[in-house]
């Protein structure tokens, strides 16, 4: 059950990153024919959105390779190295789309980009608000909480339309022969500049919050540890930890069980208790149990009764 939520929240942002890719290409393409300083803004917007999906997409994707139980180094060359070189390139594309837009607006625009355009981002709000559904209903359906996504469509969509307002606008001057209106597309692209340049600080923000991941807090973290403490046969529980990987969580502890059952038994603790915390907690992807024999001797707790337990010390 763990392994198929698992897949299916990879298979969620595996497609959300391909189709924010195609966009971007589409998008920069169309921008490049038709000379769009804000259609151009707006691909490089939605490269920011690729990026961010991305990142989340290695985090599901380690987390169910069962990556928790590397170091923190260890974890760095996947997620980390990626979001420095995305983030590098996201600062630098926004900061030369918004001083190329600045340059054409203090040289004059000269010319509109035409509807091609305008077809090209109607096309791309569809698209993504298609993604977005889609995506979103992935993770409802795992009971994970849709917040982010919204407010990433929201980013996007507003990006989107101030690349509209300034294309339509730009050709409302070509069809009134009214020149001046020709600056709103690179216009447009100053705007979008900014929220490219936002989004690449904020992937190295993230990076540097949760760079060994957030820790969840203490409710959550002790609700976890209650639900693990009523599974029959786990006698205490050490070092339990729950971190998040992008909207998804994934728990590691260690277990103590009893010293006088079979290691066979043990496994089977360990899988109860994998199964109750993924069944009870819904945003719970994985966990990883590491069961260890209690030995500070008798008597001591067990949720076992001594005629059910299995004795190899007689």
């Amino acid at each position: 059950m763990t392994g198929y939520r698992t897949r299916r929240a990879e298979h969620g942002a595996r497609v959300s990153a391909l189709g924010l890719l195609g966009l971007t290409i589409v998008k920069g393409t169309a921008g490049w024919l038709t000379g769009s300083k804000a259609l151009i803004a707006d691909a490089c917007h939605s490269a920011a959105d690729f990026a961010g999906v991305t990142t989340s997409y290695l985090s599901v994707r380690k987390a169910g390779c069962g990556a928790r139980d590397r170091s923190g180094a260890e974890r760095l060359p996947s997620e980390a190295i990626a979001c420095v070189v995305l983030s590098a390139l996201l600062l630098v594309a926004g900061l030369e789309i918004g001083l190329s837009s600045i340059r054409k607006i203090v040289g004059g625009a000269d010319e509109s980009p035409g509807w091609g355009a305008v077809g090209v981002i109607i096309l791309g709000i569809a698209v993504r608000e298609g993604l977005v559904r889609y995506r979103r209903s992935q993770v409802s359906k795992l009971g994970i909480r849709t917040d982010a996504l919204r407010s990433e469509s929201r980013s996007d969509i507003f990006a989107s339309l101030t690349a509209l307002v300034g294309t339509v606008g730009a050709i409302a001057g070509d069809m009134f022969e009214m020149p001046v209106l020709y600056v709103l597309d690179p216009a447009a692209g100053v705007v979008i500049s900014v929220f490219v340049i936002r989004s690449g600080c904020l992937l190295v923000l993230n990076l540097v919050r949760g760079a060994d991941q957030e820790a969840l807090n203490e409710v959550d973290v002790q609700a976890l540890l209650e639900a693990v403490q009523r599974v029959d046969g786990v006698v205490a529980v050490d070092d339990l930890s729950a971190r998040e990987q992008g909207h998804y969580v994934v728990v590691d502890m260690i277990i103590r069980v009893n010293p006088r059952i079979t290691v066979f038994e043990g496994h089977d603790i360990a899988l109860r208790v994998k199964r109750h915390l993924t069944k009870r907690f819904h945003h719970v992807t994985d966990a990883n149990v590491h069961v260890e024999p209690y030995d500070p001797g008798y008597p001591y707790k067990s949720n076992h009764q001594d005629e059910e337990m299995t004795s190899l010390l007689q």
